[in-house]
């Protein structure tokens, strides 16, 4: 018989627990060997007892502080554990939380026991588990990334200034630098050139567009746009 993957459970209400517990049983890939009530004893169990599971599913709902420091130390000291989080939040804010921590899986608690039993089982195979709108969320997010970084490129920049034939290529560079918003001394690291010399280049810059601050160059990119 295969040697089955030890799991801790923090979970603080004794029912869902035990619940979480049964379900578990009935899968033979897993077994738990602890039933905790927050992310404190978890890392206290670890230390103290010093085992290594290899699945630790985390109830939000115990306090969103205790829980995320719990992950976040989990991943740092053990990165390949798996850290799977059970909650019904759906906060933006909560999710990058979550996926900058790195966990292996954000399971919602309205699941049902056989989707529940296959997230696990799709975690063990070392898939990243999330619910759909965690996913749309941030396609969405990607796509506006994506969106922006195209329309600040240099050639975006330079197609949207091509009636305006004095404009070098220094200057163009520098009008994608100011539209990240950029301030001069990051523009002069990246250029290595001067605080001061980037602050002339500008004034040039300026000049040929008939504008005199970035306020009026953001505008003038937004018609440009429009």
């Amino acid at each position: 018989m295969n040697k089955k993957h030890t799991v801790i459970i923090a979970e603080d209400q004794t029912l869902f627990r035990e619940m979480i517990i049964s379900i578990i049983k009935e899968m033979q890939e897993f077994v738990v060997i602890a039933g905790l009530n927050n992310g404190e004893e978890v890392i206290d169990f670890i230390k103290k007892k010093e085992v290594l599971p290899y699945m630790c599913l985390l109830d939000i709902q115990i306090s969103e502080t205790d829980v995320m420091e719990c992950a976040a130390w989990l991943k740092s000291e053990y990165p390949e554990m798996k850290v799977v989080l059970l909650t019904d939040i759906k906060t933006d804010s909560f999710m990058e939380k979550a996926l900058s921590i790195g966990v292996d899986g954000y399971v919602l608690k309205e699941s049902s026991l056989d989707q529940f039993k296959q997230l696990l089982r799709l975690i063990d195979d070392g898939q990243f588990i999330a619910p759909k709108f965690f996913v749309n969320h941030f396609s969405e997010r990607l796509i506006g990334l994506q969106k922006l970084e195209k329309e600040g490129s240099i050639h975006t920049i330079r197609k949207r200034f091509q009636h305006q034939k004095d404009l070098h290529d220094r200057e163009l560079r520098l009008i994608q630098c100011i539209n990240r918003g950029w301030s001069n001394r990051m523009i002069a690291e990246e250029l290595s050139i001067s605080e001061g010399t980037v602050k002339n280049y500008i004034s040039e810059m300026y000049k040929k567009l008939n504008i005199s601050n970035r306020t009026e160059l953001k505008q003038l990119l937004a018609k440009v746009t429009s």
